[in-house]
């Protein structure tokens, strides 16, 4: 069965103008586009990216706020990124759960907020490496999707993006196998089936893909691309594991 990719670049609080301009010179007009790639920089850059970036590529904001408008320094809401034609946005990473103690709870306002304005979600879940030596994966994985997902959610003519972050697999030189990934991917699988039968959802990894492990984790059945942070900052990095998920799917 065809299986589209999408692969996502989460440039984190990196990247500035001489970066942006260097990064999509080594975008070749060649490049094949079946698959998706879309890149999430820093708000600020948003527009410079839209200007430099090839036009296959679909550009993210890195989050967004559970209000439409109001007295809320800082912030950046649905309808100011949808002003600007940004398509995706990432919701829930782990880093914004720590630093920032985001909540389930506002997780979803703000995943609403996203669909309100017609921006596609990447819902980021993941346990952390005391969860997973307590194994408790499965409980904390099915507990952030029960609570910001719902039937009315899924049952809507909507599109959106999960991404499986192990926490404890992300800058810490420890690795999550591609079997422990796929396990876990069709887990979440189960529990989005068990809310609601019909929706399909693709499910990126976003647990420190690179070249390296790209094609055994992007064979694996229940992953569908990869949300990719340090490695994406390494133009050259990056268009080698998307050319993989092209070769994936075309070879």
């Amino acid at each position: 069965m065809d299986k589209k990719y999408f692969i996502a670049a989460n440039w984190k609080m990196n990247a500035d103008l001489s970066f942006i301009n260097e990064y999509f010179s080594a975008f070749k007009s060649e490049l094949e586009n079946s698959n998706d790639m879309i890149i999430c920089p820093p708000d600020i850059y948003l527009q410079s990216v839209m200007d430099k970036a090839p036009s296959f590529i679909s550009i993210g904001a890195q989050n967004i706020s559970q209000h439409e408008v109001g007295a809320f320094t800082g912030e950046c809401s649905g309808h100011m990124l949808a002003d600007h034609s940004i398509e995706y946005v990432i919701i829930g990473h782990s880093e914004r759960r720590e630093y920032h103690r985001e909540s389930n709870e506002e997780i979803k306002l703000k995943l609403l907020k996203a669909i309100e304005n017609n921006l596609i979600p990447i819902l980021c879940i993941g346990e952390s490496i005391e969860q997973r030596e307590s194994d408790q994966t499965f409980e904390v994985i099915g507990q952030q999707i029960r609570r910001v997902l719902d039937r009315d959610i899924l049952s809507a003519d909507t599109q959106f993006l999960i991404a499986y972050e192990p926490i404890w697999a992300i800058g810490t030189g420890l690795t999550a196998t591609p079997e422990m990934a796929n396990e876990v991917h069709a887990f979440i699988q189960s529990i989005l089936n068990e809310i609601h039968s019909s929706k399909i959802i693709p499910i990126l990894y976003g647990g420190s893909m690179k070249s390296s492990n790209a094609k055994e984790l992007l064979q694996m059945e229940h992953i569908h691309g990869g949300l990719i942070g340090g490695a994406s900052l390494d133009a050259s990095e990056f268009i080698k594991i998307y050319n993989i998920a092209e070769e994936i799917r075309n070879g």
